[in-house]
């Protein structure tokens, strides 16, 4: 997924399917969603207008990662599209590791912009300086581009819920594999 800001570890984009907000193995996270319906494009096709590569709540993830926090591993991130009653539903899901801490070291210094631009475009510079605002900006952008690089060979997965147990299907999942997670419904 690229780098986020170095020396940090880096969350993996995969699928999880939370039940609260402590898994069953007692880890702790923080939970980011959004919800949207589908609406009909005159040509009839399916829009939402909750795609997670204009999402703010990507914004969001890029600069926490930045900041230190870490997805859950696995699977901080879901995309799926349920079948509801009311017409399909797109939830796209974060989930960030509730034990990870944001770290912040903050100068206290007046620069002119023309040192601001320098520092910002030296990859050395931000290297050597990583707990400095510029280089958490620089590393922001950087991590913001690579969510929207990774999420664009995404595609949704279809959330199917029976009772209270559901499961999470991609769009690449073999047939096999597919039925052997819909027979957990039963």
């Amino acid at each position: 997924m690229g780098i986020f800001r170095p020396g940090l570890p880096v969350g993996h984009l995969i699928n999880f399917t939370p039940t609260d907000p402590i898994m069953t193995n007692g880890q702790s996270f923080h939970w980011i969603a959004e919800e949207a319906k589908a609406q009909q494009t005159p040509e009839g096709k399916l829009r939402f207008t909750n795609n997670p590569l204009t999402s703010p709540n990507t914004q969001l993830i890029a600069a926490a990662l930045t900041s230190g926090f870490k997805l859950v591993e696995p699977g901080g991130f879901r995309d799926t599209v349920e079948q509801t009653e009311n017409g399909p539903l797109r939830r796209v899901e974060w989930f960030i590791d509730g034990a990870t801490r944001g770290i912040f070291k903050s100068p206290d210094e007046d620069i002119e912009f023309p040192e601001f631009r320098r520092r910002f475009e030296s990859e050395d510079w931000c290297l050597a300086n990583p707990d400095h605002p510029i280089s958490f900006l620089r590393w922001a952008f950087r991590a913001h581009g690579d969510l929207r690089d990774r999420i664009r060979t995404l595609k949704p997965a279809a959330l199917v819920r029976r009772g209270n147990r559901q499961v999470t299907l991609p769009a690449d999942l073999p047939e096999d594999k597919r039925q052997k997670l819909l027979s957990y419904l039963k």
